[in-house]
């Protein structure tokens, strides 16, 4: 639907997201109720997430771009990280043989070409009754030079669930995520970005962590069912 290049590691996202940690934990704390004890988080980014997991947690990390990984281990030496394609059948043989019971991926998906096959890896690695969380960016309407600069090949809707998740596992929750940023997105559709780190952008994501992360919380039961930046969805493999 666009003109984006997929991309990977440090290309799709704004330096300013490294420290925007109000968001990050709001991200985390949405899919919480899902976390199994041992957790593989898919697309290791700004490094983010994995800071703002519940302690006890048993975790493993794999990106496709090795700087990531290299990043990830400097951060946290002696954890556990792989290089590897989701979309990899042979994924599995670069993890350490134990039961997954969690996967995350967040931001993820829009990146690669065959996401259905990506989901399908995923729910396959997982233990019986674990769980995928998914966020990923919503409504094409949205699509802005932003997303093309991060690399993001697609956005979604909850209509795009049956396809990706395709009879793999049991979706149970779904909804959008985050509308008043749903908003800030639409607003920029008619702003001419040059980079994704110029300081308009960053200066947007920095005031919106700090200034109205906690409003956004507060307003997004009301509008989740219709409406947000993202969508959000949790498959429990049978």
């Amino acid at each position: 639907m666009t003109d984006a290049i997929a991309k990977i590691g440090a290309d799709t996202y704004s330096a300013a997201i490294e420290t925007a940690d109000n968001y990050t934990r709001w991200i985390v704390e949405s899919l919480q109720p899902w976390f199994g004890k041992r957790l593989l988080e898919v697309g290791l980014g700004h490094g983010g997430y994995r800071r703002f997991l519940p302690p006890g947690i048993d975790y493993l990390g794999v990106d496709i771009d090795a700087d990531s990984v290299e990043r990830a281990r400097q951060r946290d030496i002696g954890g556990h990280y792989a290089v590897g394609d989701v979309t990899d059948p042979s994924l599995a043989s670069r993890l350490p043989d134990t039961a997954i019971d969690s996967v995350l991926c967040v931001n993820v998906l829009e990146h690669i070409p065959e996401d259905a096959a990506a989901v399908r890896n995923l729910v396959g690695l997982l233990a019986p009754g674990g769980h995928l969380l998914i966020l990923v960016p919503a409504f094409n309407a949205l699509y802005s030079d932003l997303d093309r600069m991060a690399g993001h090949l697609r956005r979604y809707t909850l209509a795009d669930i049956p396809r990706l998740v395709d009879g793999h596992g049991e979706v149970v929750r779904a909804h959008y995520f985050n509308a008043v940023g749903g908003l800030g997105w639409w607003v920029n559709r008619a702003v001419r970005h040059q980079s994704l780190n110029d300081q308009a952008v960053n200066g947007q994501i920095a005031l919106f962590d700090r200034f109205v992360v906690p409003i956004a919380r507060l307003l997004d039961p009301l509008a989740r069912r219709w409406f947000g930046q993202s969508l959000i969805v949790v498959v429990r493999k049978p």
